[in-house]
């Protein structure tokens, strides 16, 4: 046997242990894998985290359902043109209406029985119909409102500037 087949078989022996080592390696971590999924600290890890990604979904689902639903919408849109409604323009027109005199007498009668209802077109038309857009809120995923029957009251609060009031909705809506 001459010196290069004692090496070359050496060689070929030496990978063979190394293959072997590398595979027993290979089952050791392949087992020890298999211990942690039948491990119950393991086991409640996953259910814990499956609860916990179960639950946000269910939240996140509901706070669409509730936030996004068109009535909601309509409600959300309707009190934020009966504010910019008064505040910008009702408000100061009924003012100059009225004398500095009475004001205090006539703004109290008004805080019992408050102002007249404004439908839901005047909110949509005023201010040469810049808020016209909003229109599509009230007409919308089988909910439509009624432009005419809908409307807003306010009452003017002491000390009756521009933002005290309150205002009381009154909804002609139907959902199909």
């Amino acid at each position: 046997m001459s010196t290069s087949d004692f090496f070359r078989k050496r060689a070929t022996r030496s990978t063979k242990a190394n293959n072997r080592v590398k595979k027993s390696a290979l089952v050791t971590k392949m087992n020890s894998t298999i211990q942690k999924r039948n491990d119950p600290v393991f086991a409640r890890k996953f259910v814990t985290w499956g609860v916990i990604i179960s639950t946000i979904m269910v939240g996140v689902s509901l706070f669409v359902t509730v936030y996004y639903n068109p009535e909601a919408v309509a409600k959300r849109s309707m009190a934020f043109l009966a504010k910019t409604y008064y505040e910008t323009y009702y408000y100061d027109k009924f003012v100059e209406a009225i004398d500095e005199d009475v004001f205090e007498e006539r703004m109290k009668t008004y805080e019992r029985t408050g102002l007249q209802p404004v439908m839901l077109r005047q909110l949509l038309l005023y201010n040469n119909g810049k808020y016209s857009s909003y229109k599509e809120y009230f007409e919308r995923d089988g909910f439509k409102c009624d432009k005419n029957k809908t409307s807003a009251k306010f009452y003017p609060k002491s000390p009756y500037g521009p933002t005290d009031y309150r205002v009381e909705y009154e909804y002609s809506c139907t959902s199909s």
